[in-house]
């Protein structure tokens, strides 16, 4: 049944339409684009455009007459980019939409861009409130929040016991040695390398100060080079530092899924990788892991005494600052239905059945909002678990800082070649 809230946008639509119709306004073409949305999601999620075909279905459903637009490039300079390819390279700040999905670490870059919002809900996580504020004004409504995981197989005993005492990096490293296990995680590229030198900074000198010491110099810290360094050692020759695997999304999901590793750091969402994999293609007697089979825990500390908390990031939904009237009220509902109880559950709620004849997996991205359970995704909790208590940066400019850093990071810290 079509909510009263849909009845009357339409209502008000249509009663637009016939009144510029009446003047004869050589606007009345451009009335018509008040029920086109044009959505700018953020790129880097299992199945992009899958994910979006399903929000749109079910939201144009709804609202009847709405009509919901993807928008994935732009042109400039009689060329056309695709956004997934030039996010956080300026990407974002170049494409025109009504709604965009914004990572926070580019939120304070764009602020003059987006128009306040009202959560349309009380329970996201106080932490994802925090991100998508500034000075205490709300620009953009939670929908994912983001981090990385370490990930291990748990039928492992010996390497739960490693896993299980290691309060930092080090120590963690040597119990790997130890035990001759093996690492899978990405130490390349610019932002990735850039997030993972304020990870690990933030425990030296806490999140604020590292986020100024970033802004002020491009020079890394010895320290943090050192340990980043140290965690290549533990991963077999040819992985970890590799620009083409790289660029291969969930590459490293997929070898550890497959025990080509003992332990792999990702973020919540590249799990499905792995777990897609082995429905697919995980023969008999290979026995890949699975949900039931994998443990998850927090990152342990890179320094101690520990002055941050881990970081964080979300991914918030905001309405351009010229978007208004009906439009406005369009865009007001696509973000409460995109995170609303029925939004998440179409993204993330896997079809089919579950457990040992699943035959489909979660995008295991992660809800901002807390309390709700997602059916057939038995991972959740660990991850819900592992993720509280995280910070993240607000710094303006603080994208590219970090973008720059992490490419002086890639050439100090040594590759592992085959």
């Amino acid at each position: 049944m079509v909510s009263r809230i849909a009845l009357r946008l339409v209502a008000h639509l249509l009663a637009v339409l016939v009144l510029v119709s009446c003047l004869g306004s050589p606007a009345f073409a451009q009335v018509t684009d008040w029920s086109t949305l044009r959505v700018a999601l953020y790129p880097a999620v299992p199945e992009r455009r899958a994910l979006f075909a399903v929000l749109e279905r079910e939201f144009e459903r709804l609202y009847p007459g709405i009509n919901v637009e993807l928008v994935e490039t732009y042109d400039e300079g009689g060329k056309t980019y695709s956004l997934a390819d030039t996010y956080y390279d300026g990407g974002l700040t170049k494409v025109k939409a009504d709604v965009y999905e914004v990572d926070t670490i580019l939120l304070s870059d764009m602020l003059k861009r987006l128009q306040p919002i009202t959560l349309p809900y009380t329970d996201f996580a106080s932490s994802a409130i925090k991100a998508v504020s500034r000075d205490n004004v709300v620009y953009a409504v939670p929908h994912w929040m983001c981090g990385n995981f370490l990930y291990f197989n748990k039928t492992d005993s010996d390497l739960v016991e490693v896993v299980g005492k290691a309060t930092n990096w080090s120590s963690l490293v040597a119990g790997l040695k130890a035990k001759q296990k093996r690492l899978m995680i990405d130490l390349y590229g610019r932002s990735t390398l850039g997030e993972w030198y304020l990870t690990a900074y933030s425990d030296l000198v806490g999140l604020e100060q590292a986020q100024k010491d970033v802004l002020a110099s491009k020079i890394p810290d010895q320290r943090v080079v050192d340990v980043l360094s140290d965690m290549v050692s533990v991963c077999d020759a040819g992985f970890c530092r590799d620009s083409g695997l790289h660029r291969r999304a969930g590459y490293y999901a997929r070898a550890f899924v497959r025990k080509q590793a003992d332990v792999y750091v990702g973020y919540s969402e590249s799990i499905y990788y792995g777990l897609r994999d082995a429905i697919d293609n995980c023969l008999p007697g290979q026995r890949c892991l699975n949900e039931d089979t994998i443990g998850i825990r927090a990152l342990p500390a890179f320094f101690e005494p520990r002055k941050g908390s881990g970081i964080g990031w979300v991914d918030g939904l905001a309405i351009d600052v010229d978007v208004t009237g009906v439009k406005l009220a369009i865009a007001r509902e696509f973000i409460k239905f995109a995170v609303s109880k029925a939004g998440y559950e179409l993204a993330l709620v896997p079809e089919g059945e579950g457990g040992a004849n699943a035959t489909d997996t979660s995008r295991y991205l992660l809800p901002a909002r807390e309390g709700l359970t997602i059916d057939k995704a038995p991972l959740y909790p660990s991850f819900l678990a592992a993720h509280g208590g995280r910070g993240t940066g607000t710094e303006p400019k603080l994208n590219d800082a970090l973008r720059a850093l992490g490419g002086e990071l890639n050439s100090r810290i040594k590759l592992n070649p085959l």
